[in-house]
C-alpha cells in the first residue's frame, strides 16, 4: 500500500504527463472566433438568399510550410461567434465554404436581414465570391490573405458590389493558437468592413 507521500508523487507524475501530452498533441481543426460588429441596422429589406462561390485559383487553404507547422490540420474549422455583452456561441464545425457562409449569415442577421433557408427561392440574393483564402508560415510568422467580392442581385440582375481584401501576420507563439487568433482577427476585419448600407441602398 502506497504511503501518502508516494501517492502524491504518483498523482503529480500523472498530472505532468497529462500536461506534457496536451502540449504535444495536435488537432486536425482550427478554431475561428468571429466577432460581430455593434448593432447595425439597414433600411428594411425582404429576406435574402445567401450564396457563397469559391473562385480561388488555388484550392489549398494553407501552404506547404503552414501545413507542416500545423501538422494534422484537415481543412476543417470550429466556429465561435462573439458579440458584445453576450456569451460566445459555439456554432459548429465546418469546411471553408460552409464557414464563410455561416459567418456572413450571422453578419446579415445582425443587421436585421433575414437569410432564407436553402429551400426558399428569393428574388434578392447576396452573393459572396471568395477569391483568396491562404494561410502561410514564413520565418516563424503566420501570414494570411483573404479577399472576396460581395454582390447584390435582384431578379437575376446585378445591382451593387464591393470588393474587400485584407492581410495580416503574427509571430508564432503557442503553436496553432496564434494561427487561430490571426485567422479570427482577419475574418472579423474583412467581413465587418463590408458596407451593407451601401450594398443595399
Amino acid at each position: 500500500m502506497l504511503t501518502i507521500s508516494r501517492r502524491l508523487k504518483s498523482i503529480l507524475l500523472m498530472l505532468l504527463v497529462a500536461i506534457a501530452t496536451s502540449f504535444c498533441a495536435s488537432k486536425d481543426f482550427l478554431i475561428v472566433n468571429y466577432q460581430l460588429p455593434g448593432e447595425t441596422k439597414i433600411p428594411e429589406e425582404t429576406p435574402v438568399s445567401l450564396v457563397v462561390i469559391d473562385s480561388r485559383e488555388d484550392p489549398a487553404i494553407v501552404t506547404k510550410s503552414a501545413k507542416m507547422a500545423l501538422k494534422d490540420f484537415s481543412g476543417n474549422f470550429t466556429l465561435i461567434v462573439s458579440q458584445e455583452n453576450q456569451n460566445d456561441r459555439l456554432v459548429g464545425a465546418f469546411g471553408l465554404h460552409s464557414l464563410i457562409k455561416q459567418i456572413f449569415k450571422h453578419r446579415l442577421e445582425n443587421a436585421g436581414i433575414r437569410v432564407a433557408s436553402g429551400e426558399e427561392s428569393r428574388e434578392t440574393v447576396v452573393e459572396i465570391v471568395l477569391k483568396t483564402f491562404k494561410l502561410d508560415f514564413v520565418e516563424r510568422k503566420w501570414v494570411i490573405n483573404i479577399s472576396y467580392q460581395a454582390n447584390l442581385i435582384r431578379q437575376n440582375r446585378f445591382v451593387a458590389g464591393e470588393t474587400v481584401t485584407g492581410s495580416a501576420e503574427r509571430l508564432r507563439v503557442g503553436g496553432a493558437k496564434s494561427a487561430e487568433k490571426i485567422i479570427g482577427e482577419l475574418i472579423t476585419d474583412v467581413v465587418n468592413r463590408l458596407d451593407l448600407n451601401e450594398l443595399f441602398k
